[in-house]
């Protein structure tokens, strides 16, 4: 839980803002803007328009990161489109067939910010350059757009995902590079002016978010690790307890032994006459008291 006590602030809820070359770049514009309308005034939105796209594209915001073990948390900002098992792309180089693919759509009025969804390293990072033609993003799939494939893993946990974006300007940046450690939720890249990204997780693990549920990148948890190897081990754990056979069967040979070394130990004593001996010892120290009192006896008389 966080320390940090947001009633104090006057505005709670503005937690959002802009890069700094988000301003320069509007101001520039801006000023363009005005250039051109001292030429002929309906010159000037050209300028203007572009202030506001560029404001967009360095849309930034801050974040709390759920404080939890073992989870993945929305890498961005968007609306879940769709949920279900899919086969990874071959870039994304995802062992294993049991994958669940998170489908989301980022509006262009989304926070540009790309976090980690999970702790733990960057296997690779792939990306492919859009052409300039594709500026909108309209289907995921859409040839021509800008693609990035980032790959995460942590031990034998391991999540992929697949950005794409239109092709023309800068609109989608990796900062990370191959074998990088990276912290849940912290920033790993931008994703200007929206798109698309697809979240793959294991098939195990159970997604919280449905379709047309709104993320907020960072904040919003996914699913968590382990969830079903838990319920398998509790399961195998109750299937071995209710299974009084198995466990009469594993002790009886232990019982069979004890009684045969039992057995064996009285056998062989009575065989062996061990008992006899010590009769003897017992009458050999009865006949030895016995003689020390004639002894005494016999010194006293002739005292």
């Amino acid at each position: 839980m966080s320390d940090t006590d947001l009633s104090r602030q006057t505005f709670p809820w503005l937690r959002s803002g802009f890069d700094l070359e988000g301003y320069v770049g509007a101001l520039a514009a801006w000023l363009v803007g005005i250039l051109l309308g001292i030429l002929w005034a309906p010159l000037f939105w050209i300028g203007f328009v572009a202030a506001i796209v560029i404001l967009l594209a360095t849309r930034t915001a801050e974040r709390t990161v759920p404080d939890a073990e073992d989870i993945v948390v929305a890498p961005s900002d968007g609306m879940i489109v769709s949920v279900g098992g899919a086969t990874p792309p071959d870039e994304l180089r995802l062992e294993g067939a049991g994958w669940t693919r998170v489908r989301v759509s980022v509006g262009p009025t989304k926070t540009n910010g790309i976090c980690a969804p999970m702790d733990g390293a960057i296997d690779h990072v792939i990306r492919e350059t859009g052409d300039p033609a594709a500026f909108a993003a309209t289907k995921p799939d859409r040839p021509g757009l800008t693609i990035a494939y980032i790959a995460l893993e942590s031990g034998e946990r391991s999540v992929g995902m697949r950005y794409a974006t239109g092709g023309l300007g800068p609109r989608l940046e990796i900062d990370k590079e191959s074998g990088d450690a990276v912290r849940l939720g912290r920033g790993i890249g931008t994703l200007r002016l929206g798109g698309w990204y697809d979240l793959y997780i294991p098939s195990d693990m159970e997604v919280l978010p449905v379709p047309g549920q709104t993320l907020i990148g960072s904040e919003t948890i996914i699913g968590r690790f382990g969830g079903v190897s838990t319920d398998l081990f509790g399961r195998e754990e109750a299937e071995k307890t209710d299974s009084p056979d198995e466990e009469e069967s594993a002790d009886a040979p232990v019982e069979a032994e004890l009684v045969m070394d039992e057995d064996d130990e009285l056998t062989l004593e009575a065989l062996s006459g061990e008992d006899e001996p010590d009769e003897k010892e017992d009458e050999d120290v009865s006949e030895m008291f016995a003689r020390l009192k004639k002894e005494a006896r016999k010194i006293q008389d002739d005292q």
